[in-house]
C-alpha cells in the first residue's frame, strides 16, 4: 500500500513498500502526481512490470559510449573510422549527460549543434551511434534502461538521394591538377590509383606492400565489403603508384607489413573535398571513382564478366548501378558494325 505524505517544503512525497521490506519513493509538486505515480508503479509491481532505474542513475551517456568503443567497435571492418566519430561524441558536452535525463529535447539540440558543416547523412550517423548505444546497453548489458528509447523520437535529417556520375575527360585532368596542389601529398595517387583500380576506399587504405604481387600484376584485398579475400588485377599504372609507397621512410630494407597509403577517412575526406572545390569539381564523390572505373572498361569493350572481376560484384544487376553508359556512347559502335 502506498503512503502519500506533505513534506514541510510544500511537495508531495509517495512511498511503496515492497514485500522485500525495500522501500520506493519520488516527490513531486503535487498530490495528484504522487498519487497517480504511486497507482501506476503498484500496478507495475503486481505485474512483474516494474523496473527500478536507481542502479542507472549514475551512469552517463559517456561511460555507455566508452564500453561501445572498447567491447563492440574493435569488431567491426569500420573500427578506425567508427572510432573517430566516438571520440568525438565523448568530447562533446552530451557525452556528460545521465543516461536517465537523456531526452528528445537535449538530443535535438545535439543536432542542431553539431549540424553546422555537416551533412545530413553525417548527423544521422550520430544520432544512430546513440540510439544503437541506448538499446545495446539496455538489451545486451543488462543496464536497466526505459524501452522508449528518446533518440527513436527524434527526427532524422533529410539526405538526398545520390546519384554516381563519372567525370569527364577534362574533369579528371582538372581534378588530378588540383589534387596535386594538395598539402596531402597522397592525394593525387590515391585519388589516381581509385580512378584505374575501381577499389574503395577501405579496400585501398587496408592495402599492405605484401599484398601487391608485382611480378603477376595483381592485389590481394583482405576482409572486402562482401567478407571475401578477393584477388585483382592491377595496371602499370597501378604498380607504379604502390611501388612509390613501399619503401617506408627511405629506408632500403622492405616493410612488408607496411599499410601503402596510411589515412584516416575523415582526414582524407576533407583533402578530397578542397581538390574538388579548387578543381571545379561539383557533385562528386570518392566513391563516385568506382562508377569512373567501370564505366571506362565497358566503354573499352570488356565483357560483363571480365569487369566483374576488377569490380568483385557477383551479379549484373549490382553491377550496372555504376554503370554510366550513355545512349551517345554506343554511337560510334553501332556505326562500325553498319
Amino acid at each position: 500500500m502506498a503512503t502519500i505524505r506533505k513534506q514541510k517544503n510544500g511537495k508531495w512525497r509517495a512511498e511503496i513498500r515492497q514485500q522485500n521490506n525495500r522501500y520506493l519513493s519520488k516527490t513531486f509538486f503535487n498530490k495528484g502526481s504522487a498519487s497517480a505515480w504511486a497507482k501506476d508503479t503498484e500496478n507495475k509491481l503486481e505485474k512483474e512490470q516494474y523496473e527500478d532505474f536507481k542502479d542507472s542513475a549514475h551512469i552517463t551517456l559517456g561511460n555507455l559510449i566508452e564500453r561501445y568503443r572498447e567491447e563492440i567497435t574493435p569488431h567491426k571492418k569500420s573500427t578506425q573510422n567508427e572510432t573517430y566519430k566516438l571520440n568525438f561524441l565523448l568530447r562533446h558536452p552530451i557525452a556528460r549527460c545521465k543516461i536517465l535525463k537523456l531526452t528528445p529535447r537535449k538530443i535535438i539540440e545535439f543536432k542542431k549543434n553539431i549540424s553546422v558543416g555537416r551533412k545530413p547523412a553525417t548527423i544521422n550517423k550520430y544520432l544512430h551511434y546513440i540510439y544503437t548505444i541506448w538499446e545495446t546497453a539496455r538489451l545486451n548489458w543488462g543496464i536497466i534502461l526505459p524501452s522508449n528509447n528518446p533518440t527513436a523520437l527524434v527526427k532524422k535529417e533529410k539526405v538526398m538521394t545520390k546519384i554516381d556520375r563519372i567525370l569527364t575527360k577534362e574533369e579528371y585532368q582538372n581534378l588530378l591538377l588540383a589534387c596535386e596542389k594538395s598539402n596531402l601529398k597522397q592525394l593525387r595517387d590515391i585519388v589516381e590509383f581509385a580512378y584505374i583500380t575501381a577499389m574503395r576506399f577501405g579496400e585501398i587504405t587496408k592495402l599492405q606492400v605484401k599484398d601487391i604481387d608485382f611480378e603477376k600484376s595483381t592485389a590481394k584485398l583482405i576482409d572486402t565489403k562482401n567478407g571475401e579475400t578477393d584477388i585483382v588485377p592491377l595496371t602499370q599504372r597501378a604498380l607504379d603508384i604502390c611501388d612509390k609507397y613501399k619503401f617506408k621512410d627511405k629506408i632500403i630494407k622492405l616493410e612488408t607489413s607496411q599499410v601503402l597509403f596510411p589515412i584516416h577517412r575523415d582526414k582524407f575526406r576533407h583533402y578530397f573535398e578542397q581538390a574538388c572545390v579548387r578543381g571545379r569539381i561539383e557533385d562528386f564523390r570518392f566513391h563516385d571513382l568506382r562508377a569512373c572505373c567501370i564505366t571506362n572498361l565497358f566503354k573499352k569493350g570488356w565483357s560483363i564478366a571480365q569487369v566483374s572481376v576488377v569490380s568483385r560484384h557477383k551479379s549484373w544487376s549490382e553491377l550496372k548501378k555504376y554503370t554510366r553508359i550513355k545512349p551517345i556512347d554506343l554511337v560510334k559502335k553501332i556505326n562500325e558494325k553498319e
